[in-house]
């Protein structure tokens, strides 16, 4: 009944404040309007990271106004809550305007080097059979990184109705339940309930995008469950906090090297991702996203259960063959879409 009283609120208020909002999208120059390589087909208001925001922080309020205990380190949830709210800035600044790739660059990383210079740093502890990763006077640096791949890496893979939320509820909820980050994972339980409220608006037909202002928030919170404050704050283990974030990161080396071998710049935005592709063949947007979230999950569950338990190599075989299953059902099933960027 307590965890209920904690999240249904975020989950509410996050889910009411879509309809508003979409309703102002058009005049507030957040509507999405169908592009070349867009995968609908008609303007769709982009303001799911608005609602996510204040789903999260109307969660915290309540928390405040109930003077729950999770609030009693009051100064570990800033270097947390003002990165984010940076990113959100970020993110909804290139919903507004569209920033250049090298401008959104230079201001993700600035948002990096603040979180670290507000004292959050990689933990790198081990599970089971995968050690601990310890990056001695190097560890700022590697932080830094940390996040701008993360940020970038969920940015990128945000590309269909409901793929985001699928993930974001498997990394958030693993987060939540191994106690990372201020109010022993707290945070993680209130921004995983505001998504599932704007979720709902986000099946297909969807209602409302996430955004950038969703993608970049959400990044810098799957970053940072594996990051801690000295003395105050836990992580979870660095296998965790990267297992359910493998298919997004394969989905994106995948797209990569399609556009490096069609020459097309890095850099350039694109709908050939196998997510995109694959529901061109009809498959709908929700069945791939909870194939994603499903091999998100999957993942979690071979670094927590198979790895400890039947060892490492177990572990890399399955992961393995699940992975192969995946790719070669989806190049296979996709073999005839040509690649258009």
């Amino acid at each position: 009944m307590t965890l209920l009283l904690d999240t249904i609120p975020a989950m509410l208020i996050a889910w009411l404040a879509v309809p508003p909002l979409a309703r102002a999208a058009g005049g507030l120059g957040l509507l999405d309007v169908p592009e070349a390589r867009s995968t609908h087909v008609q303007p769709v208001p982009r303001v799911g990271g608005i609602a996510i925001a204040i789903g999260l922080a109307g969660g915290i309020a309540l928390l405040i106004v109930r003077g729950h205990p999770a609030l009693d380190a009051t100064g570990a949830w800033v270097p947390y809550l003002v990165p984010a709210a940076l990113y959100f800035a970020i993110g909804l600044a290139d919903d507004l305007r569209g920033l250049r790739p090298r401008v959104k660059f230079a201001l993700q990383a600035a948002a990096a080097a603040l979180a670290v210079a507000l004292g959050l740093r990689w933990d790198g502890t081990g599970l089971g059979p995968f050690g601990g990763i310890e990056f001695g006077a190097l560890t700022p640096f590697m932080t830094w990184l940390w996040f701008v791949a993360v940020v970038m890496l969920v940015n990128f893979v945000d590309g269909i109705d409901l793929i985001t939320s699928a993930v974001a509820v498997i990394v958030l909820g693993a987060a939540a339940g191994g106690g990372a980050g201020p109010g022993e994972g707290m945070l993680f339980l209130l921004a995983a309930a505001a998504i599932v409220g704007f979720g709902f608006w986000n099946v297909r037909p969807a209602r409302a995008f996430p955004g950038d202002g969703a993608t970049h928030m959400l990044g810098f919170l799957f970053a940072s469950a594996a990051m801690t404050l000295p003395g105050e704050t836990m992580a979870v283990p660095w296998p965790v906090a990267s297992a359910p974030l493998l298919p997004g990161v394969v989905d994106v080396a995948l797209g990569l090297w399609s556009k490096w071998r069609h020459g097309v710049p890095l850099w350039r935005a694109h709908n050939q991702h196998l997510y995109q592709r694959l529901t061109r063949i009809g498959w709908t947007h929700a069945g791939v996203a909870l194939r994603y979230g499903v091999l998100a999950a999957l993942a979690l569950l071979m670094v927590v259960l198979v790895a400890p338990r039947w060892g490492l190599g177990l572990c890399l075989g399955l992961s393995a063959a699940v992975l192969l299953w995946h790719l070669g059902l989806g190049l296979w099933r996709t073999r005839r879409i040509p690649y258009r960027f």
